[in-house]
């Protein structure tokens, strides 16, 4: 039963990921992505994969940390990007059980996705990201997760395109 309920939890972040990327500003990305984290901690809790549950736990405070920030017009400073890898990284080295738990410190790339404010470089972190979680997903049996991985990645690619690279081929045809 829990692995059903973590299944239709990683559904819901499936839908929410791949909103996420298509978002016009970084502070409604980042709400989505407060949205994600909660999910995902819920989902892993479930699975009792905690690497990936200290990981998010330390992405979610990352979130909203950010989200904050950008509402209020603001960058955040760089010893703040700093802290956050780092507390990811110890996340990983805290809660190690083998050796895929090495694949989860890749989320930092994320982290200084949503640290700066060009949302190409966010989507970009997104994509690479995606790749390395994904496996982590597969092989602690995160179906969902790996599924959201994914679809991350592609939804990404899809805002990559058409947020950055179709505008930029139309201005030139202009």
């Amino acid at each position: 039963m829990l692995f059903i309920s973590a299944q239709i939890i990683g559904v819901l972040v499936i839908i929410v990921g791949a909103i996420a990327s298509h978002m016009k500003t970084k502070s409604a990305l980042l709400l989505c992505m407060v949205a994600v984290n909660v999910l995902l901690i819920a989902e892993f809790s479930l699975l009792g994969a905690i690497t990936e549950v200290a990981v998010i736990s330390v992405a979610l405070v990352r979130s909203v940390t950010f989200f904050l920030y950008s509402k209020f017009g603001k960058k955040a400073p760089a010893w703040l990007l700093a802290l956050f890898i780092a507390a990811q990284i110890t996340a990983v080295i805290l809660t190690w059980k083998s050796w895929i738990c090495v694949l989860m410190v890749f989320d930092a790339l994320e982290t200084y996705g949503q640290w700066q404010n060009n949302l190409k470089v966010t989507r970009i972190t997104i994509i690479v990201a995606s790749v390395p979680v994904g496996i982590y997903n597969l092989l602690v049996r995160g179906d969902t997760g790996a599924i959201n991985s994914a679809v991350r990645a592609v939804s990404a690619s899809i805002a990559l395109w058409h947020n950055h690279y179709r505008k930029r081929d139309k201005a030139k045809q202009a």
